[in-house]
């Protein structure tokens, strides 16, 4: 599945090419830096492993503008710095003078143009620029700190520690085996082969996170949260929406699982063995693990050992039902 998914990102990075007039490219030697430190104002982030002793940046503008003049207007109003600070590589870029506020950006908006914004500002040039795109490769080794203030980030296949952040759009990370710490304020995040800590959290959209084996914690204030496979402790909580969750292996330590407005369903291998505390107030309880009073007891709460009793499995709803039943 990850090789899959490997490979449709470079496929679509392919077919997604540039005019080279349209494209800027820096590299610089990796020498004793151990991280790389990329922020930018507006735009796609794509970071993959590279070759490794460089850090090759290239920037895609795509977009039709409606003269040469024009692109070259918008391509020197935009910077792009490299620089190596201790052991750190930072890489800047960066739209100087081009930023209006929304308000006047909104009669392009209306009229079929692009949304180039961030923090209350629209670029001028989004009546014809479609989209920013970074492409970064780097040493699979490197930790990796990335940064847009508006546009999805993806980061596959490092060995290093990641952390993301925008604004506004979503995160898709696979393939990291250090710890990862994403965040966006507008979008989902999907996190899959993972074997490092998760720490994933999004003001506006749907978590998932597939085969990770350290702990996960996941928060959500608008959608559901699906954790499959996980091996480590979890500790999962969503405003607006249900929490999926499957244990492969037995955690050390316990697990938590909210939701204010849905349903949690989670499965177990079975020999599992935890202690579980689960309350709705807006469902049932159901199980298919034997307890005390009988397997399969319905009620509003539940608290029993499961196969002898372990670590604690909280769940709680406000909104919904609770299920716990064997994964095979």
């Amino acid at each position: 599945m990850f090789r899959l998914f490997i490979a449709l990102v470079a496929c679509a990075s392919f077919l997604h090419g540039a005019d080279p007039d349209r494209h800027i490219r820096k590299s610089t030697p990796v020498s004793s830096a151990t991280r790389l430190v990329l922020n930018v104002d507006v735009g796609t982030i794509r970071v993959q492993p590279g070759d490794a002793r460089t850090i090759d940046v290239d920037v895609y503008f795509r977009g039709s503008p409606r003269s040469g003049a024009e692109f070259d207007r918008m391509r020197r109003d935009f910077t792009l710095d490299i620089a190596q600070q201790g052991l750190d590589i930072r890489v800047t870029g960066a739209f100087r003078k081009g930023w209006e506020p929304m308000l006047i950006s909104w009669p392009v908006l209306l009229g079929g143009g692009h949304h180039l914004c961030r923090n209350g500002e629209c670029l001028e040039y989004g009546s014809w620029l479609r989209e920013v795109e970074y492409r970064v490769a780097v040493p699979e080794k490197l930790n990796a700190d990335v940064e847009t203030s508006g546009g999805p980030i993806y980061v596959s296949g490092l060995n290093g520690e990641v952390n993301a952040r925008t604004s506004g759009g979503g995160i898709t990370l696979a393939g990291s085996k250090g710890k990862a710490v994403v965040h966006t304020s507008g979008g989902p995040i999907h996190i899959m082969e993972v074997a490092g800590d998760v720490d994933a959290s999004t003001s506006g959209g749907g978590i998932s996170i597939e085969r990770s084996s350290g702990r996960v914690r996941a928060h959500t204030s608008g959608g559901g949260i699906d954790i499959r496979e996980a091996t480590g402790a979890i500790d999962a909580s969503t405003s607006g929406g249900g929490v999926n969750a499957s244990l492969a292996a037995q955690p050390k330590e316990e697990c938590r699982l909210y939701t204010s407005g849905g349903s949690i369903n989670v499965s177990l291998s079975s020999d599992i063995h935890m202690d579980l505390d689960a309350s709705t107030r807006g469902g049932r309880v159901w199980t298919d693990f034997p307890v005390s009073s009988g397997g399969g007891r319905r009620s509003s709460e539940l608290r029993a050992p499961l196969n002898g009793g372990g670590p604690r499995l909280y769940l709680h709803t406000s909104g919904g039902g609770i299920s716990v039943r064997h994964a095979d």
